[in-house]
């Protein structure tokens, strides 16, 4: 027995496609703000455990040299934060001065001993980064981005350039670019010498644009 298609909703108006986007970043934004979080609540386990070991540490090098150690020292949690701090500090500094970050073939000892030492300040500065990717995007956006995404539809590709006649302020162009890309709804390749758009094979089913603005959902 053949089972009934279920009816597809189609988007015809850039107004529709603007109200999709907004559902569209919202749910980005979500996932976003929880990989964030997600990631500096595992930063914190992981400080908490590594202030454990320091203490394990203390406690052994104490019974080791035979020293009267009763108790962790109160001034040595204040140590431990002042030495986490700079060390977020330190691999700040070190991300802003090498922002290349792919690996290389061979490493030296001390690049390797740094991955390991700086391996829990990179995670809780990666919270921070992970909210870069943070949308934010107002009304006139979405409509402006509505309408370049059914020019695109139409037009199957566009050349960068062509972007301003859509969205002319280029700061707005900007935000806009970088938005559609990185929730995957478009892409850009160079083609001579010149950068070209074109809908990203990824995007969200409900844009699937297709002849006449049309979108299956």
């Amino acid at each position: 027995m053949a089972h009934a298609r279920t009816p597809s909703l189609r988007i015809a108006r850039p107004e529709d496609t603007a109200r999709f986007l907004r559902a569209h970043f919202a749910r980005h934004n979500r996932h976003v703000l929880l990989l964030a979080v997600l990631t500096l609540l595992g930063a914190a386990a992981l400080w908490a455990i590594l202030y454990g070991v320091c203490c394990w540490l203390l406690v052994l090098g104490s019974a080791t040299f035979e020293m009267s150690l009763t108790r962790i020292p109160r001034g040595f949690a204040i140590l431990f934060i002042v030495a986490a701090l700079c060390a977020i500090g330190y691999a700040w500094l070190d991300r802003r001065l090498t922002p290349n970050e792919r690996p290389t073939d061979d490493k030296r000892v001390g690049d390797v001993i740094a991955d390991f030492v700086l391996a829990i300040p990179r995670m809780t500065l990666a919270a921070g980064g992970t909210l870069a990717a943070w949308q934010s995007v107002s009304d006139a956006d979405l409509a402006q981005a509505a309408t370049l995404l059914h020019r695109l539809a139409d037009e199957k590709r566009l050349p960068m350039s062509s972007v301003r006649l859509d969205i002319p302020d280029p700061t707005a162009a900007l935000r806009i670019l970088f938005a559609l890309q990185i929730t995957q709804i478009i892409e850009a390749h160079r083609d001579g010498n010149e950068f070209w758009l074109k809908l990203n094979a990824l995007r969200p089913a409900a844009l699937g644009l297709g002849r006449g603005g049309y979108a299956d959902a």
